[in-house]
């Protein structure tokens, strides 16, 4: 896959859109969710959490004296800290996404794209792992709106790898690195080298104590299989070539063999309570975005 332009893939129109979806997100954080991002860590914001004994080796400045003069002990007003939350965009760049039209890995840049952008305007800090493409390094968690530009044509560089390894491989690789623990939102087609890719990825992910989200990304032709006659089938994984001769029977089977294998990763997040929404590359990515934060569990 050639090296796009930012205004080829992220056009002024899509830029535009995030806009309002920024006012979406800032509601409802600033609303239902506002409480789940205090920390148990005790900081120096401006909310009372309670008072400790001062004990030496303490700061003394942060001693309550009009407390002292009530009670004459020496104590310390401790208060709840915000978190400084990171949201982490794992974009898979294996060989499976790179079809359909649109891409499905042009549509999952722009998702990463819109949910960095809105990570960024909520003040935290979002950070982007190109999962599978080793030409190009992580984009570490940063703060600010200042830096989406430079993302965008962060994104609009990586490229989906000719040689990529198992989705569980490239996800250790990363855990190995022990990321700060957030928000991790894997954006991918859940298609892997076995069925079983995509559970151990996941696993890894929850042993690394990352509170997880997936947006799947799929194009509606995969969920189906057209026409009739014999066929050559090309895994875009391993590269793997088989004939087949489609008949109604054939179609049958595919269409059960995807749903069931559908129904199992739902049956997987519901079980370990991951967000998972999935959508269909022709939607647009503005309605995507706006359905993955009044889903919750995309926003923090």
């Amino acid at each position: 896959m050639p090296i796009q332009e930012v205004d080829d893939l992220f056009d002024a129109d899509f830029r535009k859109n995030l806009e309002s979806l920024r006012l979406l997100s800032r509601r409802l954080v600033n609303g239902r969710q506002r409480a789940e991002r205090r920390s148990s860590k005790r900081g120096s914001s401006i909310e009372f959490a309670e008072y400790r004994r001062f004990t030496p080796g303490d700061d003394w400045r942060n001693i309550d004296w009009n407390a002292y003069a009530r009670w004459k002990q020496l104590v310390l007003k401790l208060f709840v800290e915000e978190e400084d939350l990171h949201v982490h965009l794992l974009v898979d760049c294996t060989l499976s996404m790179d079809w359909g039209s649109p891409c499905k890995f042009d549509v999952a840049r722009q998702l990463t794209a819109g949910l960095a952008y809105l990570a960024l305007a909520n003040l935290d800090r979002a950070g982007v792992v190109p999962l599978g493409y080793s030409k190009q390094p992580i984009w570490r968690p940063t703060r600010g709106r200042g830096k989406f530009l430079a993302l965008l044509r962060y994104l609009a560089q990586c490229e989906v790898e000719s040689d990529s390894n198992c989705l569980s491989d490239v996800v250790r690789k990363w855990t190995d690195t022990r990321p700060r623990r957030g928000l991790t939102i894997l954006l991918s087609d859940l298609w892997g080298r076995d069925e079983e890719d995509i559970f151990r990825a996941l696993d890894l992910l929850r042993h690394a104590r990352q509170e997880v989200a997936i947006l799947q990304v799929l194009h509606p032709d995969e969920l189906s299989v057209d026409g009739r006659g014999d066929y050559d089938l090309v895994d875009r994984e391993t590269g793997h070539s088989r004939k087949v001769l489609i008949d109604p029977a054939i179609r049958r089977a595919y269409e059960k063999r995807v749903s069931d294998y559908q129904e199992r990763v739902m049956r997987y997040c519901r079980r370990h309570s991951i967000a998972f929404l999935t959508t269909e590359c022709t939607a647009s990515p503005e309605e995507t975005l706006k359905a993955a934060l009044l889903a919750g569990g995309f926003v923090r």
